[in-house]
Order: C-alpha cells, then sequence, then structure tokens
C-alpha cells in the first residue's frame, strides 16, 4: 500500500524546479506553465533500488478527476504523459516530454536538429552527435543549447545538449562530436531490466 503522498499534484518547490528548467529550454515557458500547471502530478516510486528520483506526469483534466476518487490504499504509479523527472533539484525532461513540446510549438525549430540514417543508429547506441552525421544544423546554433534530434523521417530519436555554436562549425571535423546525448529512444533496450 502506497501513502496518498506517492501521486499528488506539484507543490510550490517542485514546480519552482519545473520552471527553471523550462525557461532554459523554451522562450514559450511561462505560456505552458499556464497551461499545464494544474496537470502536473509527482510519483515517488519507493519501491525502487534507485533512490528517490520523482517522476513528473502530465495528467489530463478528466482523468485527475478520477485519481481524487481514488482510495489512499490504491497504488498509482503512472497516469498520462511521462514528462520527466528530478533528480539533484533538476528538472530532466523525457523523451515524450520533448515531443510533447515540439507537437505544441514550444520549441522553436531553432532547436531541433536532423540527423542522417548513420547517425540515428550511432544515437540509438548512446552515442553522441556527430557533425557528418547532421543535415539540418539550426540556423541560430549556440554552445550549451538544449536540442531535440530527428530522424530523416521527422521523428525524435533523442534530445541533446550542444557542445558549439554555429560560428565553430567551420573548424570541426565531419567526426567530431557537436551534441551530448541526454537520452535517446535506444535507452529503453540499454537499460537493466
Amino acid at each position: 500500500m502506497t501513502k496518498l503522498n506517492d501521486f499528488r499534484l506539484v507543490n510550490d518547490f517542485e514546480k519552482s524546479i519545473l520552471v527553471n528548467t523550462l525557461r532554459e529550454i523554451s522562450h514559450k515557458s511561462d505560456i505552458l506553465l499556464q497551461k499545464i500547471q494544474d496537470s502536473l502530478y509527482i510519483s515517488f516510486d519507493r519501491t525502487s533500488s534507485k533512490g528517490q528520483q520523482p517522476s513528473i506526469y502530465l495528467v489530463p483534466t478528466n482523468h485527475a478527476n478520477i485519481i481524487r476518487k481514488f482510495e489512499t490504499d490504491i497504488q498509482i504509479s503512472s497516469v498520462g504523459l511521462y514528462f520527466g523527472f528530478i533528480k539533484k533539484e533538476s528538472f530532466r525532461l523525457s523523451l515524450e516530454g520533448a515531443e510533447f513540446l515540439v507537437n505544441r510549438e514550444y520549441l522553436s525549430k531553432d532547436q531541433i536538429l536532423v540527423i542522417d540514417s548513420n547517425g540515428e543508429k550511432s544515437v540509438l547506441y548512446g552515442n553522441d552527435i556527430k557533425k557528418g552525421n547532421v543535415i539540418n544544423f539550426p540556423a541560430n546554433l549556440r554552445k550549451g543549447d538544449f536540442l531535440v534530434i530527428n530522424n530523416v523521417q521527422n521523428e525524435i530519436c533523442a534530445i541533446t545538449q550542444s557542445l558549439i555554436s554555429k560560428q565553430d562549425l567551420t573548424r570541426v571535423n565531419s567526426g567530431d562530436r557537436i551534441a551530448l546525448n541526454l537520452v535517446d529512444k535506444g535507452y529503453y533496450l540499454r537499460k537493466r531490466q
């Protein structure tokens, strides 16, 4: 049995962590947070041996109404869209969360990097992004930018952080890393079950 606080709305402190991270990722974060703030739930998996890394979920209003009706002895581990997790007072966006932001245009086109099929294979094995695998660079690429990595079919493969700016592209070789892989779709297959 779990306590009621194992799955609940985020509190003000947790919301501030989300706000700080989302402001770094999206220039439309304030609009986004106004729309989703009553839909953000946090889940604590107290049975996990991985420590306390609470998960954040976006829960549709109709689902939230059902959650409120549950008795405290019913265990809820997840509902809605997995948005990410909190680790060391920092929010880490999930691939599902990134796709949510892209589909609703909370991320700009300058945050999408398109890679070729060899780059996609490499990324799905957990590798970083190399210059030679990039088909389309963002026009205003800056070092430290949050980037969504798409394959040639326009499907999200990973989320990354740029290691260089657009001006530095001419100085790096095709085999050099240009973005750090934060999480990719291959992670689900590689993680220990």
